[in-house]
């Protein structure tokens, strides 16, 4: 049963939990604690939504909320226009007294939808054009992280729509090309943000206090690629490149340059991971019966 096929995805929990010890280690206020709690909370309230909804899923619904998730991408941005140029990195959205980072919390979901949407024939141009927005969205920011992860996950993406016996056209293919360009822009461009050291340092600070924290958060990253990988041969394909990802910003994080998602302190990436998640799976569940080239139940 496809309910039995997902309950290694309880594994992908050791990650948040290994942030606690990350967030013991840095001596961080009680305060952070209950952030990252409560965004844990709120997660799975959202994986269990998506574990049993029975919507249908059609090709206009899943079109409409990558558009969605990619306008509050880009919102950052139309809240910052107003300001000088000398306004830091806009990469938050502002919920009252919280505020959460837009690349985590939206780029996984975005990854998911786009790898449904190319696997549709009649759906690739609005994939694509998703694609492209988003990235656009990220070099603006700029988040040159974000940008490098979905740059790298694009090949999954085409290969996964070249699935036997169909042919994925040159649309998705000629999307890499300004998706290198933008990464490369992004990537020279100067990041004014200092690092965290219990949001972006984590590996470093693991490996500084001893030995063992940093073997535990080393193994908490590998156990999430490897549950996200094996999900992905299971029933949910497009968590391979949900992988990739994950895997290009833990190897930004050890260099320092971007936040190590669910491992460090940060309620986006955590809600973010929640809702790629309660999305997958409300995909999941009919996948196997979707016809081709439509989503149409």
């Amino acid at each position: 049963m496809m309910a039995d096929r997902s309950t290694g995805l309880w594994f992908s929990i050791v990650p948040v939990l290994t942030g606690f010890v990350v967030l013991a280690l840095a001596g961080v206020a009680l305060q952070l604690y209950l952030v990252q709690a409560g965004s844990l909370l709120l997660a799975a309230l959202l994986i269990w939504l998506g574990a049993r909804s029975e919507q249908a899923v059609l090709p206009g619904t899943l079109q409409a909320l990558a558009c969605l998730l990619v306008l509050l991408l880009g919102a950052p941005l139309l809240a910052g226009l107003p300001v000088g140029a000398a306004e830091p990195p806009l990469r938050w959205l502002q919920f009252g007294p919280l505020q959460l980072y837009s690349g985590g919390l939206l780029m996984p979901a975005i990854l998911v939808l786009v790898a449904v949407l190319l696997q549709q024939p009649g759906s690739r141009a609005a994939a694509c054009g998703i694609l492209l927005a988003s990235a656009v969205f990220l070099a603006l920011q700029p988040d040159a992280a974000q940008l490098l992860a979905l740059t790298i996950a694009l090949p999954l993406l085409y290969l996964q729509a070249c699935r036997p016996g169909h042919s994925a056209g040159t649309l998705p293919a000629l999307c890499f090309l300004p998706l290198a360009v933008l990464c490369i822009w992004t990537l020279r461009q100067q990041d004014m943000l200092s690092a965290v050291p219990y949001v972006e340092g984590v590996f470093a600070l693991a490996l500084s206090f001893a030995w063992w924290s940093g073997l535990l958060v080393i193994a908490a990253a590998v156990t999430l690629l490897l549950v996200l990988y094996r999900q992905s041969l299971l029933d949910q394909p497009w968590l391979a490149a949900v992988a990739v990802y994950y895997a290009v910003l833990y190897g930004g994080s050890v260099a320092g340059a971007t936040p190590a998602p669910l491992l460090g302190y940060g309620a986006a990436p955590v809600l973010g991971f929640g809702l790629m998640l309660a999305l997958s799976l409300w995909l999941r569940q009919r996948h196997g019966a979707w016809p081709d080239p439509g989503f149409s139940s």
